[in-house]
């Protein structure tokens, strides 16, 4: 499974940006777009495997339920606003999904691995950098975002004494 996330992520960078100079841009943020949902899917994927998704997918929900009440709670202050001039920018929902995708890739599905670590880290921050690219944020979003997601890789669903029941924890380890 470890290789299989490996070559999926690292194949996903590589396609869109075989389109050719002149697509440059658009390759960049569509590769962005692409890897957005890409490194969420590999996690749940392992996460799958590893008999742990509804911990994967509870943390990602909650990552995403706290990106839209942010975007939305915040109105039209000044750090919600995109450089762009659209509003709802405070955190980049990318950088949540691809960091939260990344960080558990790296944590939970090969810790310890360099190689995973490099090319999922390095598929987020790739996903990071379209948005700032793409006029859609400012660094603080993105930053922003980054953190929500990767942090929210740390919620755990467990089972109560004896199975009955569910209950919640928190737990990073590095």
């Amino acid at each position: 499974m470890r290789r299989m996330a490996l070559a999926a992520v690292a194949a996903l960078v590589a396609v869109p940006m075989a389109a050719g100079p002149a697509a440059a841009g658009d390759a960049f943020e569509t590769t962005g777009d692409v890897l957005r949902w890409a490194l969420p899917a590999a996690a749940a994927g392992c996460a799958w495997q590893q008999d742990r998704l509804a911990s994967y997918a509870v943390g990602l929900g909650t990552a995403a339920v706290v990106t839209e009440g942010l975007k939305k709670g915040l109105g039209d202050s000044r750090i919600n606003e995109r450089p762009n001039g659209e509003s709802e920018g405070f955190p980049s929902g990318h950088a949540v999904t691809a960091f939260s995708g990344a960080g558990d890739l790296m944590l939970h599905c090969a810790p310890g691995n360099p190689w995973v670590a490099a090319t999922a880290g390095g598929a987020a921050v790739l996903v990071a950098a379209s948005r700032l690219d793409a006029d859609e944020h400012d660094l603080l979003q993105v930053v922003a975002g980054a953190a929500l997601g990767f942090f929210s890789t740390g919620i755990q669903v467990t089972k109560g004494p004896g199975g009955s029941g569910y209950g919640l924890s928190y737990e990073l380890r590095f």
